[in-house]
């Protein structure tokens, strides 16, 4: 079991490689904003579903 736990620096380089690098980050951010977005609206529509039947 402890040789599967992933070293810290091994998780500093990967954090380091995608936010330092401008087109990995670009991809990453369109990610996060999709992911945003999709759950915001599945929070608006679990909330104010209702609402919107017509």
């Amino acid at each position: 079991m402890a040789d599967s736990v992933i070293p810290l620096e091994k998780l500093k380089a990967f954090w380091h490689s995608q936010v330092h690098d401008e087109e990995k980050w670009a991809l990453n951010m369109k990610l996060l904003r999709a992911a945003g977005l999709f759950a915001g609206s599945i929070l608006l529509m679990r909330n104010y579903g209702d609402l919107m039947a017509v």
